[in-house]
């Protein structure tokens, strides 16, 4: 199994990176994303994207591009002094933010990156994701796009995994500690 930083393990591990550099792909699914994100704009509406150090930030960077927001780079660990010691970039107080990563396993970094905002006097209007597993107990509500739940249905219907590795999926997705 993959062991997340979490802690918790999976039979699959799911690379989001590596989508940056696939144009056609990563062009469908920020299509999708800013679909979705245009949905909680009508709900809300941010005065700045927060991208999630590291993985976050190339996405979070193309959706504050698509709507023309400020973009600011919340990081792991506080560096410095001062409010915004634990982003880059540069937001006013009280300022509306969308936290972006690419995914999450339990959400506890995104706990973190919200009371990095908090501490900075910003207002957390919703944590959006591409991927979450939805395996794992929450310690944040994450909006996403996708699930393991939707790429399992999605590998069975098409027959994209061989039958053992599908069945492991499914007895992992049945017996999850969520």
């Amino acid at each position: 199994p993959f062991v997340f930083s979490s802690g918790w393990a999976s039979p699959v591990f799911i690379d989001l990176k590596r989508m940056i550099s696939f144009p056609d792909a990563r062009n469908i699914i920020m299509e999708k994303t800013y679909d979705h994100i245009e949905r909680i704009f009508n709900q809300k509406k941010p005065d700045m994207i927060v991208g999630c150090e590291l993985a976050g930030v190339p996405f979070a960077s193309l959706v504050a591009d698509r709507f023309h927001l400020p973009l600011v780079v919340a990081l792991k660990t506080r560096r410095g002094f001062g409010r915004l010691a634990q982003f880059e970039g540069y937001f006013p107080l009280n300022a509306k933010a969308l936290l972006v990563d690419d995914l999450t396993t339990d959400g506890a970094t995104k706990t973190k990156m919200a009371q990095g905002l908090q501490i900075a006097q910003a207002e957390l209007l919703d944590i959006f994701v591409i991927f979450a597993y939805e395996t794992f107990p929450q310690t944040a509500t994450v909006k996403r796009l996708l699930n393991l739940h939707d790429i399992v249905n999605f590998a069975r219907a098409e027959n994209r995994l061989p039958p053992h590795e599908l069945s492991i999926l499914e007895d992992f997705l049945r017996d999850a500690p969520s």
